[in-house]
């Protein structure tokens, strides 16, 4: 068989494995049980809260919603990644991932999805809509979300679109986790509904 026809199909097989069924063998990323981290030296406005609260602890405070901070430094790196994009002309390219509860058709969940990419004048490759059905598991055991951190991090995509956080994780630290991983690979997160939105509801 010619290399060419080799290298094709094996891209074929590796992409129909991992869309909308159980992949037939794990995604070339060795996975670790690796703990969320802590997060990044605290900024200035963090070195200064806890200065107050030390010197002046009779103050009545209010600490700031976790789900909030996490979602404004998604932003962050959602306009950075974008904004470096359209510097060097390019379209932003990115695969919609969800969870699928058995009996639900993928093609209903992504919708939403779809239609907001499509808002934004983004990409999306036939091939690049991601279920997982494993709702409750650590993200890192989603057949689904290792094949995005794939995507990203090998340069087929520039992003992942999805429709809540609670797609990505439940649990914010698994989540902030998640954030870190992708944005380490050079990638961003989109939500069709921002985090604080989703709080409110």
């Amino acid at each position: 068989m010619p290399l060419a026809l080799a290298d094709t199909l094996t891209e074929f097989l590796d992409r129909a494995a991992f869309v909308y069924m159980w992949p037939l063998y794990p995604p070339p990323e060795t996975w670790s049980p690796e703990r969320p981290r802590s997060r990044k030296t605290p900024d200035w406005m963090d070195v200064e809260r806890r200065s107050a609260e030390q010197w002046h602890p009779d103050r009545v405070r209010i600490s700031p919603d976790q789900l909030v901070l996490l979602g404004a430094e998604r932003r962050e790196v959602l306009n950075q990644r974008l904004a470096q994009l359209e510097a060097h002309g390019r379209t932003p390219r990115v695969c919609l991932y969800g969870l699928n509860p058995v009996g639900e058709q993928p093609a209903r969940s992504f919708a939403a999805a779809r239609a907001y990419t499509h808002r934004k004048g983004w990409r999306v490759g036939a091939d690049r809509c991601i279920a997982d059905r494993l709702r409750r598991t650590d993200p890192m055991h989603r057949p689904g979300w290792r094949w995005v951190l794939h995507l990203i991090r090998a340069g087929h995509v520039d992003g992942v679109v999805a429709l809540t956080h609670t797609e990505i994780s439940q649990h914010l630290d698994e989540y902030e986790f998640q954030l870190d991983r992708v944005g380490h690979h050079g990638g961003f997160v989109a939500l069709v509904t921002p985090e604080a939105a989703g709080r409110k509801r």
